[in-house]
C-alpha cells in the first residue's frame, strides 16, 4: 500500500460529535447561541487578567463584522489582522469569517515594512489593527478568487524565488483538519490550550480553532512572554489552568534540558496532560530529558506538517508509560485525519520497503495553493494518481523520509535549500536576496549551522562580500532587523573579501557552510574556558556582590553564546544576533550561578549594562 496508516496515532475519538464538514465559525456560533446558559457563558478566551465567554466572543466578532461590511468587505476578500496574539485577534479573525473573507494574520513583532509588504502582496481589502478595521483603498476586490467565501486564511512562508509566498487554506479543508486535531489530542470542553505561537505562524491557528470548536478555553500569554524560563512558564501555565501545551521543538528542548532532574514545587506542570512539539526534528535523547523532568508525566505528540498541508499532517504520539522507539530521530508518525502519505522515489513510484524517499501528502485537508501564483501552485500540487476520489491532489513536501515496518515515518532531511530554524521554514535563497538588497553587499550565501549546544538546535548564518568601505556585520544585521521578521535575520554574519565558488562560477554554499561551521566550532573552543571563568566570577560575586561582577559574568556568557568576542556593555543583544532561545540559555546559566535574569529582560534591555541592572540574586 502506498498510503500509510499507523497504530502510533491515537484512534480514540473525542466526545465531540461535530461533523468534520461543519465550518469552525458555525461551531463557535452554535455554542455562543446555545439555549443553555452554562454553554454560552463557558470561558472561551483567558488572559492573566480577563476572561471572555463564548457569548461575549460572538458579540465582539459580530460587531467587527458589521464594521467590515460597512467598508465593503465581503466574500472572497482578504483582511489583514495586525494585532498581537490575544482575544482581540481571535475576535477579528472570526469576524472575517462572518463576512465571508479570509484573514491574513501577521506577526505583531515583525517590522512595519514587512507587514506592509504582505498587505500589498496579498491585495488585502482591509486591515484590522489597534484602531479597528480600516479600508485599504488601493486593494483589488475578491483577491482570493473565491466569491462564495470558501477561503479561511492566508499564511505567508519563505519563498525559494526570494519573495514570500501566500499559502491559501480553504474553509472545508480547515474544518476537516480542526476535527482531526481535536481527535488526535482528545480535546474536551474542559481543556485549556495555551496559545504560544506567533500569530503569523500557522501553528497558532491549530492552537486556537480546534479548542474553540470543542468548547474549550484558549489561554494567552502576555505579549512580552515569548521567552519564558522554566519557572516562569510553569507559573503562567498554572495560573491559566493550561492542560495542553504546544511548544516549538527548539524551545521545548531547551526547557527540558534546563529542568532535567529537577524537582521543585515552583516547577510543577501537574495540570498539563499533553505536550505537543513541532517545527523541527526532535530526537529520542530529547525525550529522555523530557521524561526526566516535570513534564515527564505528559503524553508527548511530535507533529509534522508544512503550511501547505494545513498545519500538522502527521503525528507521533508517545504516552508516558510507552517505550521509546528504536530510532535516533523521534518519528513523525502517521496521518492526521483523512490524509494519505506517500513515500516516493525520483520516478514518483512508491519506495521499496524501508528505503528513503520523498514525502508526498494527499487527501482532502490540503491548501488550495499559493495566492495569485498558479505557476508555483502547479510546481508543488499535483494530481494524485493513487487516490480514488475525483480531483484528488497531493502535495510535494521536498522532505526525505523513511517508512518503518509499523507504518510510522521518520524524517531524514530536506532535498533542497529549505531549512528549519527555531521552528520556522526558511528558504536560504530568500535570505540571500535580502542580504544582497542591503547597501554595499555584493554577494551572499546563507546556511544553517548546528548551534553547538548538543541539543540539535540550529542557527541561521551567512557569509557575504561587501564593497570597499562597506557596512560591518552589525550594520547589516541592524538594517535587516528594520525590515524583516527576526527568523530571517542571520544570527551569525561574517564579512569576506570573496566567497568560494563552484567550477561553474556559482557561490559554493557547501563550502561556505564548512568554513562558517569551522569558525563556529573555533568560537566554541575559544569559549570553552568561559564556564571556568564564569565560575570564578560567580565566586567573586558571592564575596563582593558588585554590579560590575554581575555585568562581567553576563558579558562573558553573551560573548560565548553569540560568538561575539567584542560584545561590550553598551551593545544591543538583539543587534548582535541574540534571540529568545539564546536569551533562555543565558538565563539558565545565570541561574546556575545564583543570579536571576528573565529572558524577556535581556531581550527588551537597550544594552547589556541595562540588562545586568535587572539581574537579581536567587
Amino acid at each position: 500500500m502506498t498510503s500509510i496508516s499507523t497504530t502510533s496515532s491515537p484512534a480514540t475519538p473525542t466526545t465531540v460529535a461535530t461533523a468534520a464538514s461543519e465550518r469552525v465559525a458555525d461551531r463557535i456560533a452554535a455554542r455562543a447561541g446555545d439555549p443553555g446558559i452554562t454553554v454560552r457563558e463557558r470561558v472561551a478566551l483567558r488572559t492573566s487578567d480577563a476572561e471572555v465567554t463564548y457569548a461575549e466572543l460572538s458579540e465582539r466578532a459580530q460587531k467587527t463584522a458589521a464594521e467590515l461590511s460597512a467598508l465593503g468587505v465581503g466574500a472572497g476578500d482578504i483582511v489583514g489582522v495586525r494585532l498581537p496574539s490575544g482575544p482581540g485577534a481571535v475576535a477579528a479573525m472570526l469576524a472575517c469569517w462572518h463576512v465571508g473573507a479570509a484573514f491574513l494574520p501577521m506577526d505583531a513583532s515583525a517590522p512595519d515594512a514587512h507587514r506592509d509588504h504582505l498587505l500589498s502582496r496579498s491585495a488585502a481589502r482591509a486591515v484590522i489593527d489597534g484602531d479597528g478595521p480600516r479600508s485599504l483603498t488601493d486593494a483589488a476586490p475578491s483577491a482570493t478568487g473565491s466569491p462564495k467565501g470558501d477561503d479561511a486564511y492566508v499564511i505567508y512562508t519563505s519563498g525559494s524565488t526570494g519573495t514570500p509566498k501566500g499559502v491559501l487554506v480553504g474553509q472545508d479543508a480547515f474544518a476537516e483538519h480542526t476535527t482531526a486535531i481535536a481527535d488526535l489530542l482528545e480535546l474536551r470542553d474542559t481543556d485549556t490550550v495555551l496559545q504560544f505561537a506567533g500569530l503569523g505562524f500557522d501553528v497558532a491557528q491549530e492552537e486556537i480553532w480546534p479548542t474553540l470548536a470543542v468548547g474549550g478555553t484558549v489561554a494567552f500569554l502576555d505579549s512580552e512572554d515569548r521567552a519564558l524560563g522554566p519557572a516562569e512558564l510553569a507559573r503562567r501555565v498554572r495560573d491559566l489552568n493550561v492542560s495542553v501545551l504546544q511548544l516549538p521543538t527548539s524551545y521545548w528542548r531547551l526547557l527540558c534540558a534546563q529542568m532535567r532532574g529537577t524537582e521543585s514545587p515552583g516547577l510543577s506542570f501537574d495540570g498539563v496532560r499533553t505536550v505537543v512539539i513541532g517545527g523541527e526534528a526532535a530526537g529520542t535523547k530529547d525525550v529522555h530529558a523530557h521524561r526526566d523532568g516535570p513534564l515527564g508525566h505528559c503524553t508527548l505528540v511530535n507533529g509534522y506538517g508544512p503550511t501547505e498541508t494545513v498545519v500538522t499532517c502527521t503525528a507521533f504520539v508517545l504516552r508516558a508509560h510507552e517505550p521509546l522507539p528504536p530510532t535516533a530521530g523521534l518519528p513523525i508518525g502517521g496521518p492526521v485525519g483523512e490524509r494519505r502519505l506517500y513515500v516516493l522515489g525520483a520516478d514518483r513510484r512508491p519506495a521499496a520497503g524501508d528505503s528513503p524517499g520523498e514525502l508526498w501528502v494527499g487527501g482532502s485537508p490540503l491548501a488550495e495553493g499559493y495566492l495569485n501564483d498558479p505557476q508555483r501552485t502547479a510546481e508543488r500540487f499535483h494530481a494524485d494518481p493513487f487516490g480514488s476520489a475525483s480531483g484528488a491532489r497531493m502535495y510535494r513536501t521536498g522532505d526525505l523520509v523513511r517508512r518503518h515496518r509499523d507504518g510510522t515515518l521518520e524524517f531524514l532531511g530536506r532535498l533542497d535549500n529549505q531549512v528549519k530554524v527555531r521552528g520556522y521554514r526558511i528558504e536560504l535563497d530568500e535570505v540571500d536576496r535580502h542580504l544582497t538588497d542591503t547597501r554595499g553587499v555584493t554577494a551572499a550565501a546563507a546556511v544553517a549551522l548546528d548551534d553547538g549546544t548538543g541539543t540539535g538546535g540550529r542557527i541561521l548564518a551567512a557569509a557575504l562580500a561587501v564593497t570597499a568601505g562597506g557596512p560591518t556585520a552589525e550594520e547589516i544585521r541592524e538594517d535587516l532587523r528594520g525590515r524583516l521578521p527576526s527568523h530571517l535575520v542571520p544570527g551569525l554574519i561574517r564579512v569576506r573579501d570573496a566567497l568560494p565558488l563552484t567550477t561553474s562560477g556559482k557561490i559554493d554554499r557547501k563550502a561556505v557552510a564548512a568554513v562558517l561551521a569551522d569558525e563556529h566550532t573555533a568560537g566554541e573552543e575559544a569559549g570553552a574556558g568561559v564556564q571556568v571563568h564564569a565560575d570564578a566570577a560567580s565566586a567573586g560575586i558571592a564575596a563582593a556582590d558588585t554590579a560590575d561582577a554581575d555585568l562581567t559574568l553576563l558579558l562573558k556568557l553573551i560573548r560565548t553564546l553569540l560568538r561575539a568576542p567584542d560584545f561590550g556593555p553598551d551593545d544591543d543583544f538583539l543587534a548582535h544576533g541574540g534571540d529568545s532561545l539564546v536569551a533562555l540559555r543565558v538565563s539558565g546559566t545565570l541561574r546556575e550561578h545564583g543570579l536571576r535574569l528573565r529572558p524577556s529582560d535581556l531581550l527588551t534591555a537597550q544594552d547589556a549594562r541595562a540588562a545586568a541592572a535587572r539581574m537579581e540574586r536567587s
